[in-house]
C-alpha cells in the first residue's frame, strides 16, 4: 500500500509540473503570438524608422536655411543626397526650404525616398524663439505612404547648456497593403552635440514626448518615452532609450538598450521579454527573435 501511494504521489506531483509547464510555455507563446502587440510593436519601429530618415534632412536645413544658394553643395559632408533638390524661397525670413527627391533617393536605411517636404521658418533656427512647420507632400519612404505635419520651436539654452526644441506633430503611415498606422505626439529634443551645423552626422540627440497612436489593426494606444531616446545620426539605429505602449491597462515596453550602435532592442509584456530586430525591413513576426543578443 505505502508503494502504491507513493507512486502515486510522484504521479501527482509529474502532472503538476507538467502542467506549471504548460502555462509558462502557454504565457509564453501567447506574448509571442499576441498579434496585437506583433503589431503595435512593429508599427512604432517603421515610424521611427520613417521619422528618423527626414528628420535629419529637416536638421541640416537648421543652419543652412539662412543661406541662399546652398543647394550647390547639398551632396556634401552628409548633408543631402546629390539626387535631392533643395530650393530657399526668399533671402529674407519668414522664408520656405523645400526639400525635393524627385525621383527618389536612397536614405540611411536602403529605402527609396521620395516626394517633397515644405519647411516654413519664421527665423533661423540658431535663434531662440524661431518657429519651423513642417508638411510632407507624397511622399513615400519604400512602399510606404506618408503623411506629417510638424511644428518645432526653439526653447533656447536648458540649464547643461544644451538647445532644445520643442513642438507637436501628426502622421500617418499607409502600407503596400493599404493598412494605416496614424499618431499625435508632443516632442522635446536636445542637443547633445551637432546644433547649428550642415552636417547630419554629427547630431546627438536627446528625445523625450509622449502621446497617443493607432496601430493598423484599428487598436489605439498611448505612448510615452520613459527614458530619453538617445539618436546619434551617424547610427542607424537608436542606441538607447525607452518607450511605454498601454492600452486598457496592460502595458508593453520597447528598450532600445544601452547605448551601443547595434540592430537590437527588446520588447517586454507581463514579464516576458523578447527581442526585435531592427534590421528588419518588412512587418509582422520575422522581426522577433528569440535567445540572447547575436551581437558581432
Amino acid at each position: 500500500m505505502y508503494i502504491m501511494k507513493n507512486k502515486l504521489s510522484m504521479f501527482l506531483s509529474f502532472l503538476l509540473v507538467m502542467a506549471f509547464v504548460s502555462c509558462e510555455n502557454s504565457d509564453f507563446r501567447q506574448l509571442v503570438n499576441d498579434e496585437d502587440i506583433l503589431t503595435i510593436v512593429d508599427d512604432e519601429i517603421i515610424s521611427l524608422k520613417t521619422q528618423d530618415e527626414f528628420d535629419g534632412d529637416a536638421e541640416a536645413s537648421y543652419a543652412m536655411g539662412h543661406k541662399m544658394g546652398f543647394g550647390a553643395d547639398r551632396g556634401e559632408n552628409g548633408r543631402f543626397s546629390d539626387c535631392a533638390s533643395i530650393t530657399v524661397s526668399s533671402d529674407d525670413f519668414p522664408k520656405e526650404i523645400t526639400i525635393d527627391y524627385g525621383e527618389g533617393c536612397v536614405g540611411k536605411h536602403g529605402d527609396l525616398k521620395t516626394g517633397i517636404i515644405v519647411i516654413s521658418m519664421s527665423d533661423t533656427m540658431l535663434n531662440a524663439g524661431a518657429v519651423h512647420e513642417v508638411v510632407f507632400y507624397d511622399v513615400m519612404i519604400g512602399d510606404k505612404s506618408i503623411e506629417r505635419t510638424k511644428t518645432m520651436t526653439n526653447m533656447g539654452l536648458n540649464a547643461d547648456g544644451n538647445w532644445v526644441l520643442e513642438g507637436a506633430s501628426t502622421s500617418t503611415v499607409t502600407y503596400e497593403d493599404g493598412s494605416s498606422s496614424s499618431r499625435e505626439s508632443t516632442q522635446s529634443k536636445e542637443w547633445l552635440s551637432g546644433f547649428g551645423t550642415e552636417e547630419r552626422e554629427d547630431n546627438v540627440i536627446l528625445i523625450s514626448g509622449s502621446g497617443s497612436l493607432v496601430n493598423s489593426e484599428g487598436l489605439e494606444f498611448s505612448r510615452s518615452i520613459t527614458v530619453p531616446l538617445l539618436v546619434d545620426r551617424s547610427c542607424r539605429y537608436i542606441k538607447s532609450g525607452t518607450i511605454l505602449l498601454e492600452k486598457d491597462g496592460e502595458e508593453t515596453i520597447i528598450d532600445f538598450g544601452d547605448g551601443e550602435c547595434d540592430q537590437w532592442a527588446t520588447v517586454t509584456k507581463d514579464g516576458e521579454t523578447k527581442e526585435v530586430d531592427l534590421s528588419k525591413k518588412g512587418r509582422g513576426k520575422k522581426g522577433f527573435r528569440g535567445g540572447k543578443k547575436g551581437r558581432g
